[in-house]
């Protein structure tokens, strides 16, 4: 409503706040994709193998570290999207949460680059660029959407295409450019410039400060706030603990987040219980009082088959962490198994962290390819395409993809030399399975929740990234303290993720066709 927007409503005409929303994307997307680029390798070189050792044990556990870290950082990027959502819709609004946090991903970006020989400022650097990236990423897809209004909603996914367009194009770039100046020129100056990147991206979004239309935030509410401060330390000392003493496993960890959630539970019993009722407190109602069937008696068909809906897509979501756990190593095992090969392809010398540069490239290929030529052709010859059946295909894709990484690594552990082509026919399988499944999960978790749950669930799907990369976290940590994965070195590794990912797909396959779906579109009534 009217009074609810402190800035005038475009009319009928795109947006003039749109370009600095994309431009703001693009060079904050530049700025994390050119840091991811050169991560891992970085960091095996800087930290964990100065000397340049060969031994085989001494590179074994100097990967693993570096993977782990790296894993570590993305878990914590796509883990903080769920207190960023919060902040944004319960206190600051969308506009301050980009700008604030904006700023402390600006300060983490300019620390890395600053402290390249010190691993310990390294990291909390990191830590800062997790917070800020993680905090703006639930608002500014959402920001996109909240510059139209009714009289020009027809010009809304021209705006989003733009969108994603540079977000590839900014990783297309920076993907390219910056392993280029980190063997030229340094690691400081390959950090400096994503850095200035971001800086520019700041600077970019505040100068459209006067064109936002902003959606303000409800009223201040002190629950809310205990809510998120509670989360917020008790994510803070969980991560701290398990970096610290990884040795303890999961176990410790997922312990002690059940008891802060019973916690929760008893001091805010109120809320969680309140009618007309929330997800929790609804189904705490139908665990208690005999199932779904009591609980409609007391909350209405319709709310409990939304809720029935919810666990629907979550039974889905549950899935998608191995899909991650995957698609994250081609950022970083894979950029280390680069080095390895000859990096010579038409006629070009590659550096090793420019190759996943062709799944930005092939993602602009393949959206059109499969949506215009590959789905309806197969719908045209009875072969009806769903959702699910897309997840599935995607699995199938996934482990193929690392069939083709275990067999390399097998010809690099024989003392073989394979040339770069064979790691990119593995990107464009993997690139495939990501158009089958996260394109068609982030499409998912929007029309199978009902309204009151759409931001939830985009954010578990969020999450589920930050479990696939915990996952490999995990394992890389215990290979590097010579635990039971240790078995699993070389080839043998990526052989275990292609087991993990075809039982994945096998499990999948056979309960996908119990799950049911409903469309939840929000008409214009």
């Amino acid at each position: 409503m009217a009074e609810n927007i402190d800035s005038p409503t475009p009319k009928g005409k795109f947006p003039s706040s749109i370009p600095y929303i994309i431009g703001n994307e693009a060079a904050e997307r530049f700025n994390y994709y050119g840091l991811r680029a050169i991560l891992t390798t970085f960091m095996v070189a800087q930290f964990y193998n100065p000397t340049g050792s060969t031994d085989p044990a001494v590179v074994q556990v100097a990967e693993a570290t570096a993977n782990a870290k790296t894993h570590d950082f993305v878990a914590m990027t796509y883990l903080l999207p769920m207190f960023g959502g919060m902040v944004a819709d319960w206190f600051w609004g969308k506009y301050k949460t980009i700008l604030w946090l904006s700023m402390v991903y600006m300060t983490g970006s300019i620390m890395v680059a600053l402290s390249v020989d010190s691993e310990v400022m390294f990291t909390t650097s990191l830590m800062l660029i997790a917070i800020g990236a993680g905090g703006i990423k639930p608002c500014v897809s959402a920001n996109v959407g909240d510059q139209f209004d009714s009289s020009n909603s027809h010009l809304i996914s021209k705006a989003f295409d733009a969108f994603y367009f540079s977000i590839n194009a900014g990783s297309v770039l920076s993907i390219l450019l910056i392993p280029y100046l980190k063997t030229n020129y340094g690691p400081a100056v390959a950090f400096g410039v994503p850095a200035i990147a971001m800086a520019i991206a700041v600077f970019f979004f505040w100068l459209g400060r006067n064109k936002y239309r902003r959606i303000p935030p409800p009223k201040y509410d002190t629950n809310k706030m205990v809510i998120l401060a509670t989360a917020f330390i008790s994510l803070v000392a969980s991560y701290i603990y398990f970096d610290k003493i990884q040795h303890a496993g999961v176990g410790p960890v997922l312990g002690a987040w059940l008891i802060l959630v019973l916690v929760l539970a008893f001091i805010f019993k109120k809320q969680w219980f309140a009618k007309p009722g929330n997800f929790v407190g609804i189904n705490l109602y139908a665990l208690t009082n005999g199932g779904f069937g009591a609980a409609a008696k007391e909350y209405g068909n319709e709310t409990i088959e939304g809720i029935k809906s919810v666990w629907r897509v979550l039974s889905v979501f549950a899935f998608v962490p191995v899909f991650w756990a995957l698609w994250d190593q081609s950022q970083s095992e894979w950029v280390v198994q680069a080095t390895k090969m000859d990096l010579n392809w038409l006629g070009i010398k590659w550096e090793a962290e420019q190759i996943s540069f062709v799944n930005a490239a092939f993602i602009l290929a393949f959206i059109p390819l499969f949506s215009f030529l590959i789905y309806p052709t197969l719908n045209k010859i009875g072969l009806k395409v769903t959702p699910l059946r897309k997840i599935g295909a995607g699995f199938v894709l996934t482990a193929l993809s690392f069939v083709v990484i275990a067999i390399i690594q097998g010809w690099i552990d024989a003392g073989q030399t394979p040339n770069i082509s064979w790691q990119i026919l593995a990107f464009v399988i993997l690139t495939a399975g990501e158009i089958l499944i996260s394109i068609t999960c982030l499409e998912y978790a929007y029309t199978q929740s009902p309204p009151s749950m759409k931001s939830t669930i985009m954010a578990c799907f969020l999450l589920s990234v930050t479990l696939g990369n915990v996952l490999v976290s995990v394992i890389q940590n215990n290979i590097k303290s010579g635990g039971f994965f240790a078995q699993f070195h070389g080839a043998g590794f990526f052989w275990l993720f292609v087991g993990i990912c075809s039982a994945t797909a096998v499990l999948f396959m056979f309960i996908s066709p119990f799950i049911k779906e409903r469309s939840y579109i929000v008409s214009d009534n």
